[in-house]
């Protein structure tokens, strides 16, 4: 297997922080899903809710300036969000509910279905410390459920665009070794063992690279973000 000769060395901050704000941000998209017969739950919830969604990509930024790449690519991905009207009420929203305590959300409710039940109505509201000249349309759930969306995108390019530093079935093959410049004796040792640990002489020479690969990976982190991605119909 060939090397190059720079050794990749991962930053302290890993990726997986960005997953962890994406799992929060979906925990509480969740929640408010189920909490639409309580306007306080709903609004406490929802502060919840928009304040991890915004933190998503500041988790992004402080993870994967470290890594090679990012830093010539995400303006761009900014810009896509900056030139959103959905993405840029939600920056502002959240900085009123973390500056000013308010919450602009109204909420009214009707029998309807069948079976006849109480149907709730949760939508924004104009309110004039808010700096946005359009209050999005619509429903407060399904808003939000876009807004994660647009952001999960942007979750997604990254993660394929960084496979190798940033999921951890790709360090795991020998081209994720050669891109990062590690040997296998490299990938032993950062999982703990000894250099050589997998070089088995009983094992095929011919497919033993891949053999070691294989057992390694047994001791690797778990790949978490594609559940999220497969969830919110993310294909990247």
């Amino acid at each position: 297997m060939n090397q190059n000769t720079d050794k990749f060395i991962f930053p302290e901050k890993g990726f997986y922080l960005v997953v962890d704000k994406v799992a929060e941000t979906d925990y509480f998209l969740d929640m408010l899903k189920n909490k639409q017969d309580s306007y306080q739950e709903f609004k406490y919830i929802f502060s919840a809710f928009v304040s991890a969604a915004r933190s998503i990509t500041f988790c992004l930024q402080a993870v994967m300036s470290k890594y090679p790449g990012f830093n010539e690519w995400y303006p761009q991905q900014q810009e896509k969000l900056k030139s959103s009207n959905l993405a840029k009420y939600f920056v502002e929203l959240r900085n009123q509910v973390q500056k000013t305590g308010t919450i602009p959300i109204t909420h009214s409710g009707f029998f309807g279905g069948q079976p006849l039940e109480i149907v709730y109505s949760y939508r924004f509201e104009f309110t004039k410390d808010l700096n946005v000249k359009d209050i999005p349309d619509g429903e407060v759930l399904p808003l939000c459920h876009n807004y994660f969306t647009e952001v999960l995108e942007i979750i997604c390019k990254c993660y394929r665009k960084c496979d190798v530093y940033v999921d951890p079935r790709i360090i795991f093959t020998v081209k994720g070794l050669e891109k990062l410049g590690w040997s296998i004796e490299d990938l032993e040792e950062a999982l703990g063992f000894p250099r050589g640990y997998t070089d088995i002489e009983d094992w095929p020479e011919d497919n033993r690279t891949e053999i070691r690969l294989q057992v390694l990976s047994r001791y690797g982190s778990d790949e978490e973000l594609e559940y999220f991605l497969s969830k919110y119909k993310i294909t990247g």
